[in-house]
């Protein structure tokens, strides 16, 4: 038997769906060497797809024994011990592909989804030096450098590194954005706003740009525009649960206990309930048995596709909040939540009126936002992100201008960011019972 042309007709059957074929291959493969490195490596991921994972990696660390510079399957084991929940073992075969691959390019982009949850920080950043150093054109590298520098808390040389990033151009970047927004939360805006002008210069079409440029600058703006919304939510939506999983984000299931714990305390089940910026669906599932109906809507068809798939709503609707709440709707809600989105509103004053329309007598809406805890300045303030954060006595009196009540608010942590807490609140407002109002 020809061992390499007995591998090739079993990656080939893999790659064609036939399990079966590439199994017998393998199998074949490995009686004829059992260290056969490629072998062990395509067994391993056969055996992932058959829901083995703890047998996939086994397999894959069994080959990299025998051939310890395989890029490609330091890669596959880290994808693999990601999805097993154990990140800081990922994190370092992801970091292992790098040192043996520089322009891996999905192993990088691995490394940067996951750096921020990391525990082994230190472990890291000497490695990711040295890889800037023996690739220094390598515009991966200097990205994961500087957000490596950035949660050890160096923030200067964090920022020298972003600076590098930029220099390779907008072009390089899925997120052009990105650096400009880290940038000014380390003191870099000047740097940050030179950045925004000349990447709206070069597309004048890009909304997300305009509208982090003008955040940067600190114009003033009551909302963010829909189109930025929808264009921002539709890049990342492939990755976004991943990305808000390694941030430690809290704010969907901070939100489901409260609408558990109300329905247990009354013995209820909600007939018709409304998620408002459902995304891709964090929050439906851990409400799902307390609705009777439920509805999501969205403006990005990225974030719905993901939703729907969940099988956790009765229907999902492209529509923005404030136009859905405003709409001939064919039934109010006994109760809406909303998990930070109202961070891309700053002006509470339409959603507040629009919401006490669309609930029932006696509705609620519990919902997340982030804490502007400054009470001396504006009742609202967008910052680098491109996000709003509301102070307590605004959203008390912009409730109460629409006829709602502000029943109750807790200071929470929603997440962690560039190695910050972000700090929330999470709030209850009812509509007045029509026999009481």
């Amino acid at each position: 038997m020809q061992i390499d042309t007995r591998l090739q007709e079993g990656i080939d059957a893999h790659r064609s769906g036939n399990l079966e074929g590439a199994l017998a291959a393998y199998k074949d493969v490995l009686t004829e060497n059992p260290d056969h490195a490629d072998g062990l490596h395509f067994l391993g991921l056969l055996h992932f797809e058959a829901g083995k994972a703890d047998n996939a990696v086994i397999l894959i660390r069994k080959s990299l024994e025998q051939n310890s510079k395989n890029a490609a399957a330091y890669n596959n084991l880290g994808n693999i011990l990601k999805i097993s929940g154990q990140s800081d073992q990922a994190l370092e075969a992801y970091v292992r592909a790098v040192e043996l691959e520089p322009r891996h390019e999905d192993a990088w982009k691995n490394i940067s989804l996951m750096l921020e949850g990391a525990d082994n920080n230190e472990d890291l950043l000497p490695i990711l030096k040295e890889v800037v150093r023996l690739d220094p054109d390598n515009p991966n590298a200097w990205h994961n450098y500087g957000l490596s520098l950035m949660l050890a808390g160096e923030k200067d040389e964090a920022a020298e590194a972003l600076e590098r990033c930029l220099e390779f151009g907008s072009d390089v970047w899925s997120d052009p954005v990105w650096h400009a927004r880290v940038l000014c939360a380390l003191g870099r805006q000047e740097r940050a706003v030179s950045h925004l002008e000349s990447v709206v210069a070069a597309n004048p079409d890009n909304k997300v740009a305009q509208y982090q440029l003008a955040a940067v600058r600190g114009d003033a703006l009551d909302q963010a525009p829909e189109d930025y919304v929808k264009e921002h939510f539709d890049s990342f939506s492939e990755s976004f649960d991943d990305v808000l999983r390694n941030l430690g984000y809290r704010a969907p299931e901070l939100v489901a206990d409260k609408v558990v714990a109300l329905a247990k305390q009354d013995n209820k089940v909600f007939q018709d309930v409304v998620d408002l910026g459902c995304g891709t669906g964090l929050c439906g599932p851990l409400i799902r048995e307390h609705c009777d109906k439920l509805t999501g809507i969205d403006l990005s068809p990225g974030m719905l596709k993901k939703a729907n798939a969940l099988n956790a709503y009765d229907f999902l609707l492209e529509v923005e909040l404030v136009e859905f709440l405003n709409s001939d709707l064919p039934t109010r809600f006994d109760l809406a939540v909303c998990v930070d989105t109202l961070c891309y509103l700053g002006d509470l004053g339409p959603f507040m009126k629009a919401l006490s329309g669309a609930l029932k007598p006696g509705g609620l809406l519990i919902a997340s936002v982030e804490h502007l805890a400054d009470t001396s300045g504006p009742d609202y303030r967008v910052d680098p992100t491109g996000r709003y954060a509301h102070s307590p006595e605004y959203l008390k009196r912009s409730a109460e201008a629409a006829g709602l009540s502000y029943t109750k608010e807790e200071p929470v942590v929603l997440r962690r960011e560039l190695g910050k807490d972000v700090h929330g609140l999470i709030f209850h407002l009812q509509k007045p019972d029509a026999l009481t109002s």
